[in-house]
């Protein structure tokens, strides 16, 4: 794997054969395998990511527990807690939902998306 400069890794997490770009927040026990995800134009301070979650909306980054598999994650997305970025069907192609779709195989999350605790690609 290669790790961009200024990424925040959180203990138990794990990276294989993957990318991580600039200013990752990746949370506790996340497991990111074959995946791109782009990174953060900009780190988000402390009392940011508090409203974030008080209003109930993902900071920045990458939550708790969170799986991502043969995906790519654009810029700037916000990922919950317990979030399953894996193509389980192993469906070849999925039109875009907003969100997320599916090409080739491959899972990709739109840049600036927002995944709330417990989002599954369906």
């Amino acid at each position: 794997s290669l790790i961009a400069d200024g990424c925040r890794i959180e203990a138990g997490a794990t990276i294989e054969n993957s990318v991580i770009g600039l200013r990752c927040r990746i949370g506790k026990n996340v497991v990111i395998r074959n995946a791109v995800v782009m990174g953060h134009d900009f780190y988000q301070e402390d009392d940011e990511v508090a409203a974030d979650v008080a209003a109930g909306r993902p900071p920045l980054g990458i939550g708790d527990g969170t799986v991502i598999e043969r995906a790519i994650v654009d810029k700037n997305v916000r990922i919950g807690r317990n979030v399953r970025i894996v193509n389980e069907r192993e469906l070849r192609d999925r039109a875009d939902d907003g969100v997320a779709a599916i090409c080739d195989g491959i899972t990709c999350v739109v840049k600036d998306a927002v995944l709330p605790d417990g989002w599954k690609l369906m």
